[in-house]
């Protein structure tokens, strides 16, 4: 193969080799910023459960998107806002969330 085809192709390689190492580092920061709003839905879930109890909340990281008594209706709301995957929890008693006597 001549140099010049060679180096076409070295450089199509090492521009596709960045392509996949840039979309694996956006994976990465995506799953990382998914982790981070778990946590946060959480602390939120811990803090403000007594005044959301027996509706359904929807939360993104530590915001509260939406909430009712409708579960569909919350996650399309959420949706409709922009939401991916929407964070959706019933607000139930602690010890009926977590079978305690």
């Amino acid at each position: 193969m001549p140099i010049s085809e060679r180096i076409k192709f070295y450089d199509l390689a090492e521009e596709e080799k960045q392509k996949i190492l840039s979309e694996k580092k956006a994976k990465k920061a995506d799953s990382t910023d998914e982790g981070a709003k778990f946590h946060l839905a959480m602390k939120w879930l811990a803090e403000n459960r007594q005044n959301f109890l027996g509706q359904w909340v929807c939360l993104d990281g530590d915001r509260l998107v939406a909430n009712g008594a409708d579960a569909v209706k919350i996650y399309k709301e959420a949706r409709e806002k922009g939401i991916e995957v929407p964070f959706v929890e019933h607000i139930v008693e602690e010890k009926e969330a977590y079978g305690k006597d």
